[in-house]
């Protein structure tokens, strides 16, 4: 369970480090006119054009740390407005603030999103998210209370700026109503593709490790980077993590992506790679995708239960995949 980080202090040091790893990433500073809820002020966002994302952060005495952020380059000069805010008290715990710091057990630092939504459409509030939001979630203890949060990433992560760059996206595609679409409909496109919002889970009660759990968008969307570079069509749904379609659109791969090799994890993946398989027509290839090789026992088990096993590294942010080419001379063209 993670706890609320609540010293003042500590706070305002996260602050700076959660403001500093955005910074890192962004090349260029934009003046603008900024909108929130009731007002709007003058600005400069520190685009990234690396992330597709905008951000700014300002302390607000008295108040709160204010991070607002939204998606696609504006314009000098222009009125813009925020897609989403993670916001964190100056000390102590505030409930009406989206965001907090949060530590687990290890003393690992993470950043949380309580679900509050701003914005002036109806319907765009704390039910949207929690209704809508794929991700990772966990069980907060909340001073008396426990509350579940969305984890948004690890602070200290060499990732953190791409986890915050993720989570932003997803907020903006829920906004626009994104997942009002069927699961038939997500890949019946003329092109398929690969729709950020629909990784993860919803809230449920399990316990995932977030260390590494915080990543596993990431290494979804690098994998379908790296099979689109290989000519390969790519999409996703709720249920499966990413798919391989073939000229005609029908399913030739499905991929399972794990994040760690607790060997429940790897049984439970395996199962789902199983059902999804029996679903679909021509035998498609059931991949799980994993940081390692499990042990020989569970290996062969796997193989007879014709799943296959592609690893993944990390070269510098992004997840890279060593046997991609010599799986994918297994699916055909």
């Amino acid at each position: 369970m993670l706890k609320v980080v609540e010293n003042e202090a500590a706070i305002r040091r996260h602050q700076r480090q959660f403001a500093r790893a955005l910074r890192a990433v962004a090349r260029e500073q934009i003046p603008v006119k900024l909108g929130h809820p009731g007002a709007s002020e003058k600005a400069k966002v520190a685009w990234s054009e690396a992330l597709g994302i905008w951000c700014f952060s300002k302390k607000i005495a008295g108040s709160r740390y204010w991070n607002a952020f939204g998606v696609g380059r504006p314009a000098g000069g222009d009125s813009i407005a925020i897609t989403c805010e993670i916001n964190f008290p100056l000390y102590g715990i505030d409930r009406r603030t989206g965001g907090a710091f949060v530590q687990d057990r290890a003393g690992r630092v993470f950043v949380v999103h309580r679900g509050k939504l701003g914005g002036s459409r109806k319907g765009i509030g704390k039910s949207l998210f929690e209704n809508h939001y794929r991700g990772l979630w966990e069980i907060l203890q909340d001073g008396g209370q426990e509350s579940p949060v969305a984890v948004v990433g690890a602070l200290h992560s060499p990732r953190f700026a791409r986890q915050i760059a993720q989570f932003v996206r997803k907020i903006a595609r829920i906004k626009e109503g994104a997942l009002a679409r069927s699961a038939q409909v997500e890949i019946g496109f003329d092109e398929p593709v690969v729709q950020e919002e629909l990784i993860g889970e919803r809230f449920s009660e399990q316990e995932p490790e977030p260390g590494a759990e915080c990543d596993r968008g990431l290494i979804v969307c690098d994998l379908a980077d790296a099979l689109r570079a290989q000519g390969r069509r790519t999409g996703n749904d709720p249920s499966r993590d990413l798919l391989v379609l073939d000229r005609g659109g029908q399913i030739r791969a499905v991929f399972q992506i794990r994040t760690d090799m607790a060997l429940a994890g790897l049984h439970a993946a395996a199962t789902q790679l199983l059902l999804n398989g029996l679903s679909l027509q021509g035998n498609p290839l059931l991949v799980m995708v994993l940081p390692g090789i499990p042990e020989t026992a569970l290996l062969e088990k796997l193989r007879r239960l014709n799943i296959e096993i592609l690893t993944y590294f990390w070269q510098e942010e992004r997840a890279a995949f060593p046997d991609l080419g010599t799986l994918l001379r297994g699916i055909g063209p």
